[in-house]
């Protein structure tokens, strides 16, 4: 239980299997607070003297967290690849805009779920979670793209299937009704160069990063070790979404998803090569005092 639960007198762990304790006694937790709250301030002072950066402090901070949290589920084994995704998500919301937060939300809650790192089934608190998420998805034009990601995760981390089908099936209903009701309308925009380079970089960080490493992690819960394959399935799921924006929205897809989602595959992309390098570079040294 953190200090924060501590003082509410609640422990997250009896209510909710979707969120996960923001310890910071953890370096790499302190690092996602400090860098969110250091991008909003500097948002914030940059509004406030005219200086025009195109992005609004909450949405900066937020997006830059998001960003950090869906690597964290991408690569549970090395919070480098969050910390990486922090400093991309700085460059791609300032290169191409603000993220869609709600869509992103979406997009962290489903590859928590398909990674399977909490290691425990939904909660009722949860369940009510997933159709509220569903329906603030509805409002979106790229919606859709967090509500498969969603869907997948409840089906892969939901042990009874008649369960699963229930949760998916009230969730989709509440999105489609949202949609009918509100009369969203969905156009494509042709990315700029930007956009183009965004997407290619997260495709390739994506297809660099799969199949994952064996985890070495535990659950947080302590129910046995994150698998390889659910792993490599949210990766792929990560990906799936950066490519759907575009294809559903082009640019304004692209935007939606760039400084979250494709910071976050970017990150893990970057830790990886960076630690392939580093093994070969040993490999070679070795080799040479051997001679």
């Amino acid at each position: 239980m953190t200090a924060i639960e501590h003082f509410a007198g609640v422990n997250v762990e009896n209510v909710s299997s979707l969120s996960r304790a923001l310890d910071p006694r953890y370096p790499s937790n302190r690092l996602a607070i400090a860098g969110a709250l250091i991008v909003g301030v500097a948002a914030a002072l940059a509004n406030l003297f005219g200086l025009d950066i195109g992005l609004e402090p909450i949405s900066a901070a937020v997006g830059l967290f998001l960003a950090w949290a869906i690597a964290r589920e991408l690569d549970p084994d090395h919070p480098a690849s969050a910390a990486v995704a922090m400093p991309a998500s700085l460059v791609l919301l300032l290169a191409i805009g603000p993220a869609s937060l709600v869509v992103s939300m979406g997009i962290l809650l489903g590859v928590r779920l398909v990674a399977g790192t909490v290691g425990a089934p939904l909660r009722t608190l949860d369940i009510i979670g997933v159709v509220g998420l569903a329906a603030f998805l509805g409002t979106n034009p790229i919606g859709v793209v967090g509500l498969g990601v969603v869907g997948l995760g409840v089906v892969v981390d939901e042990p009874r299937r008649n369960r699963a089908v229930l949760i998916t099936a009230t969730a989709v209903s509440a999105f489609v009704a949202v949609v009918l009701v509100s009369g969203l309308e969905r156009t494509w925009t042709t990315p700029d160069t930007a956009g183009w380079i965004a997407l290619a970089v997260a495709v390739a960080a994506a297809v660099s990063v799969i199949p994952a490493a064996s985890p070495t992690s535990s659950t947080d819960r302590h129910t046995g070790r994150v698998l390889r394959t659910r792993v490599t399935t949210a990766r792929v799921a990560a990906g799936s979404a950066v490519v759907a924006g575009f294809v559903l929205a082009g640019g304004v897809g692209i935007a939606a998803l760039a400084g979250t989602a494709a910071a976050a595959l970017t990150g893990t992309g970057i830790r990886r090569i960076g630690a392939g390098l580093s093994s070969t570079a040993t490999r070679s040294t070795d080799e040479t005092e051997d001679e």
